[in-house]
């Protein structure tokens, strides 16, 4: 734990600028992007529900840029070296990489989109005098919560789903030292594509909706909506680590 909390107490040192302008540009970006959706509604003030679907959105967007830029010592030769000769094993480099570029960011991006999110308000209110009312927990809590009317099953394929947005770019970043988030993209691209393409041959081509298959005695398959959540739920998690695993795979092959 010692030589862990000296790791991340190096990489904080050696990457607070970066992280302090990211988070800068981060908070600039909303700021400005929200001061023009005030201003197409007539500088109206922005309620809670601007704030959610808002916040859906920087969130993924940003979500991905970040995760997707891990490993930053992997971009070129000599970072590489000084990177993986450091006095720590490869999980606690693993370990810091997956802190730092996934749980932080779930906690800080929607942290500085609140705070960003409330100077934009509380900045046009001293020009406009029209009022605003700063989004809080109570305004969550007094909402009607659509949580309540979804399966606990698919809540947790969401979650799992939602998590593995966020995984694939991080291993990606593993994967590849040269643009790691854009040969990530592609590759899932290229993926998608493939099974896509396999799926119609056998359904358009060799005529698979011909066939009338008992659904009920295909193993594996569910056969009703719960089944569906719970095969989806532990396809999404088995894959979530899976490709954590290949992640720390090619950091310990890049160590050797």
């Amino acid at each position: 734990m010692s030589r862990f909390l000296l790791l991340f107490k190096q990489q904080m040192i050696h990457n607070s600028k970066l992280m302090l302008f990211s988070s800068v540009g981060f908070c600039g970006v909303v700021y400005i992007i929200l001061v023009f959706a005030q201003l197409s509604r007539d500088l109206e003030p922005l309620d809670t529900e601007v704030f959610l679907n808002s916040l859906l959105i920087f969130f993924i967007i940003f979500g991905i840029l970040y995760t997707g830029h891990s490993f930053p010592a992997f971009r070129n030769k000599e970072n590489t070296i000084t990177y993986l000769t450091l006095p720590a094993s490869v999980f606690e480099k693993f370990l810091f990489e997956f802190i730092n570029r996934i749980l932080v960011m779930l906690i800080a991006l929607p942290l500085l989109f609140w705070l960003t999110f409330n100077l934009e308000g509380y900045t046009f209110e001293l020009f406009n005098g029209l009022g605003f009312n700063p989004v809080g927990i109570s305004d969550f809590i007094a909402m009607d919560n659509p949580m309540d009317e979804i399966p606990p099953w698919a809540l947790e394929m969401l979650v799992s789903a939602s998590f593995l947005i966020f995984v694939l770019p991080f291993t990606g970043a593993a994967m590849f030292s040269k643009h790691p988030l854009v040969k990530t993209l592609f590759s899932i691209a290229i993926i998608i594509a493939f099974y896509v393409t396999f799926i119609y041959i056998i359904v358009e081509p060799l005529g698979l909706y011909q066939y009338d298959i008992n659904e009920s005695e295909l193993m594996l398959f569910p056969d009703n909506e719960t089944s569906g959540f719970i095969l989806l739920t532990f396809l999404a998690i088995i894959t979530n680590l899976l490709m954590l695993a290949v992640a720390f795979m090619k950091i310990k092959e890049k160590e050797v």
